[in-house]
């Protein structure tokens, strides 16, 4: 029995022994939109808590979109059609800019800027964001969790301000999308040094905040805090999308930018949350290839959703990371004796302690053996164990775990597992 798993922009296979029972955790399927110009166009006329974008605009107002960074998917399919729907309404090229809010994460490769020049984007002011330029900074508040909030000078100079919003789960914010794209996105080093450090609870050891977790908005302090800083701002309009695993259109809404992000992230979580049963079994995942698994902190989501299976469980991880770790302070992090770490990960806090935090969490949860371009040095840093052949280190699992059934995620980033208490109890 063969099982294709995505891996980057291509595939691996793993060879199952046959007399193995595959159990698929995989997002529920949705209605794909076929025509995304034509979805777009219903959602701009007919959005969630605000009035029509048509009645905003005005051919002498400057318009700003903001995208996601390369890291997140769906953002090159929807673009064009938005560009395409402000032509329609009579936005005027000159006083149009796009602004990459790529918080803290790496710059565009020349490949990825290209394509914001080509087709109907061609001509177009494109800037990206950089949170270490003091000159392209304004101050925008304090919030009321001390997160001092500078944010991209563009987004306070524009007279509208559209949010292209990707929407997926995310391992401390809840939810990716919406209010992220101002803060960290558009934001700061220290707005997002200080945003990011409240996913930290100041415990010895420290661990990540209880409520900072997937698919949680409500009471998380990170989400709470981006969205003071959103509120802030009184020219935001947003438009919310989110793809199947197959990559095609299956929701678009816009409106307001809380009440039509918390909408779609309703909708996101319907058919990506799956029941699960506690186990401490076996489970191969897939972070689902390209961008999921770009880099080790990107990958490491796919790990966190995966681990929510069951404590115990032995998993076969595809992430190809062609990147890298992507990320200094998580390889530093790496690099240290873990238990010392986590005594200081609050008290001196980097960008993305608490990815390291939530990995050493997920390592001593489950025995963890990843397919990789990482080093093998880097994998074993991170306390998990690098595999050359996948179908001896399966073979090894379901012996340890005395069993002939798998679990399959092969789209792990977008697939949060949930324990099914009504089945298990």
């Amino acid at each position: 029995m063969r099982l294709d798993l995505r891996y980057g922009d291509g595939e691996r296979s793993l060879i199952l022994p046959g007399d193995v029972t595959l159990d698929y955790l995989e997002p529920s399927p949705v209605a794909v939109l076929d025509d995304p110009a034509v979805a777009l166009g219903r959602a701009l006329t007919s959005p969630v808590g605000s009035g029509p974008l048509s009645a905003q605009l005005d051919a002498r107002q400057k318009v700003l979109v903001v995208i996601a960074d390369p890291t997140r998917s769906g953002t090159e399919m929807m673009l064009p059609v938005l560009v395409e729907a402000l032509d329609r309404m009579g936005v005027d090229r000159t006083r149009l800019s796009l602004l990459v809010a790529r918080g803290c994460h790496r710059s565009m490769t020349k490949e990825e800027r290209q394509f914001l020049r080509t087709g109907p984007l061609r001509g177009i002011t494109i800037e990206e964001h950089d949170c270490d330029n003091s000159e392209k900074l304004s101050a925008l508040l304090l919030t009321r969790r001390r997160t001092p909030v500078r944010v991209n000078r563009v987004v306070r100079e524009a007279d509208t301000v559209i949010l292209l919003s990707p929407i997926s789960f995310h391992y401390f914010a809840g939810y990716g999308g919406g209010r992220k794209l101002i803060l960290p996105g558009c934001a700061d080093r220290q707005s997002i040094l200080a945003n990011h450090r409240l996913s930290l609870s100041d415990d010895r050891p420290v661990r990540i905040h209880p409520m900072c977790r997937p698919g949680q908005l409500e009471k998380n302090p990170v989400s709470e805090d981006m969205a003071e800083a959103l509120g802030a701002l009184g020219n935001i309009f947003a438009v919310n999308f989110f793809t199947d695993p197959n990559d095609r259109l299956v929701f678009v809404n816009a409106g307001d930018p809380v009440e039509s992000h918390l909408e779609a992230c309703e909708r996101f979580a319907a058919s990506n949350r799956v029941a699960s049963e506690p186990q401490a079994g076996v489970l191969v995942l897939s972070a689902g290839g390209s961008p999921y698994d770009l880099n080790l902190l990107q990958a490491h989501k796919a790990l966190y959703h995966g681990c929510e299976t069951g404590d115990g469980s032995v998993i076969l991880f595809y992430a190809r990371c062609e990147e890298g770790v992507g990320s200094e302070s998580l390889a530093a992090a790496m690099e240290m004796e873990w238990d010392k770490f986590i005594e200081q990960a609050y008290r001196d806090y980097d960008l993305n302690n608490q990815a390291a935090v939530s990995l050493i969490g997920l390592t001593r949860r489950c025995r963890v053996g990843m397919v990789t371009e990482l080093d093998a040095s880097v994998v074993e840093s991170a306390h998990m164990e690098p595999v050359e052949n996948a179908e001896a280190f399966l073979a090894g699992a379901l012996e340890q775990r005395a069993t002939n059934r798998v679990t399959v995620m092969r789209y792990g980033a977008r697939t949060l597992p949930y324990i099914n208490r009504s089945e298990s109890s």
